[in-house]
């Protein structure tokens, strides 16, 4: 690993974005110039193949690129994670209905749309991952306490005791990150006054690879394709409503979920356990600050209408990394503000353009119902527009962005 005095990049938070992160780093071509501390408050990630855990994410085209660069893709899409080569979108009570749009893989020349994979495996898969990488040191059940400048570098404090100094600390650690806050780094945003209920179900149809999603007064309804032939349900519903609903009986909820989706799938049941979180959105007013950087939801949090939220993560750990192996490779200190400043602009336009892309569809479809036909002829002019869907699909599959079209530019051997 080198002599011992190489900076240390310390990153709180073990989840997906932070364990990628890591992985890119450990990668990279400077690899041997630094050590990597990740410390995560969590229990180490495990992942039962006997139950789909249900946290699930709908990875895009180019967040499987980066897990295919590390070698870690065949291990995912090996244990289980289902492909979705189709979409449909609708509002109303017919999912082929007049306001509908659909959308298929093989419009654009790819296999498939993206992948549905669990949380829990994610982690799983890196962990294992970075336990054969050089340079790299996990921490779990533990937290970082405290962030002092100093010389040297930030003085962090963890809950253990011990004292790290890093030439670099990353916040990765959610959208309610305290390291966002020790570092002096403000943040904007609000609550939906919503809540997202999660569970598993069986479908009388068979869900075809299909992500269907509905848009109701009270929030959109999706069901995700399993590769267990299940589907993923994430339910956008007021909190009160979302309340009941998690108190409610399976049959009283599987009534409820079949007339939210308008029997797109036939008859639902059974149903695994539920689980629910707060909706909101949020965007830290600057990602960087001397030796400090924010990635994934504490920079940012959007609505989860558009599955969006991870594969946003995931591109800022690329860019990130990119950014930080160039600055070794060249001699510089990866904690400068020069360098964290290029990475934030590399990757604050698009967050942006997605929160505030997002948070319009979400007011847009709470609306009154005095809105519902200018919805229809947007939904079924996109529908028509052969172009425009194409645009949206290859958005979606993330290919074609700034972080994309710079991976073969920098020489980073996983970027």
């Amino acid at each position: 690993m080198g002599n011992g005095n190489e900076p240390t990049l310390l990153i709180s938070g073990g989840g997906p974005v932070g364990l990628t992160l890591a992985a890119l780093l450990a990668a990279s071509p400077s690899a041997s110039a630094c050590r990597v501390r990740i410390v995560e408050s969590g229990a180490p990630a495990r992942w039962d193949p006997a139950r789909t855990d249900l946290r699930v994410y709908a990875l895009s085209r180019a967040s499987q690129r980066i897990f295919e660069e590390l070698g870690v893709w065949p291990a995912i899409v090996g244990a289980r994670a289902c492909p979705y080569e189709r979409m449909r979108v609708w509002e109303g009570a017919e999912p082929a209905g007049s306001a509908a749009v659909a959308f298929d893989s093989a419009d654009v020349g790819e296999p498939d749309l993206g992948h549905i994979v669990e949380d829990a495996l994610i982690k799983e898969v890196l962990t294992k991952h970075l336990a054969a990488a050089a340079g790299v040191g996990v921490a779990t059940r533990n937290v970082v306490e405290s962030i002092e400048p100093g010389a040297g570098g930030m003085h962090v404090v963890l809950r253990d005791g011990e004292r790290v100094c890093a030439s670099l600390v990353v916040a990765a650690d959610g959208g309610a990150s305290k390291v966002r806050e020790m570092l002096g780094l403000a943040s904007i945003g609000r609550r939906y006054a919503q809540q997202a209920i999660v569970a598993h179900v069986v479908t009388e149809r068979p869900h075809e690879r299909t992500a269907w999603q509905r848009f109701l007064p009270g929030g959109p309804v999706a069901l995700l394709p399993l590769a267990d032939g299940r589907s993923s349900v994430v339910w956008s519903l007021p909190d009160g409503r979302a309340g009941e609903l998690m108190r409610a009986s399976d049959d009283v909820f599987l009534e409820a979920l079949g007339n939210a989706t308008a029997g797109a799938l036939g008859r639902l049941g059974p149903v695994s356990e539920r689980a629910r979180f707060p909706l909101q959105m949020l965007h830290a007013l600057r990602y960087c600050c001397s030796r400090g950087v924010l990635a994934g939801d504490a920079a940012h949090v959007v609505h989860p209408l558009a599955g969006q939220g991870m594969n946003l993560g995931l591109a800022d750990a690329l860019c990130l990394a990119c950014e930080i192996d160039e600055a070794m490779r060249s001699g510089r200190d990866p904690g400068e503000m020069r360098v964290l400043r290029r990475y934030e602009r590399r990757r604050k336009k698009e967050n942006v353009q997605m929160l505030l892309a997002l948070d319009a569809l979400h007011h847009l479809f709470r609306l009154p119902e005095a809105a519902a036909p200018l919805r229809a002829a947007g939904l079924a002019a996109v529908d028509r527009a052969v172009p425009v869907k194409r645009f949206l699909m290859r958005r979606a599959l993330g290919l074609g962005g700034r972080c994309e079209r710079a991976r073969g530019a920098g020489g980073h051997a996983a970027a």
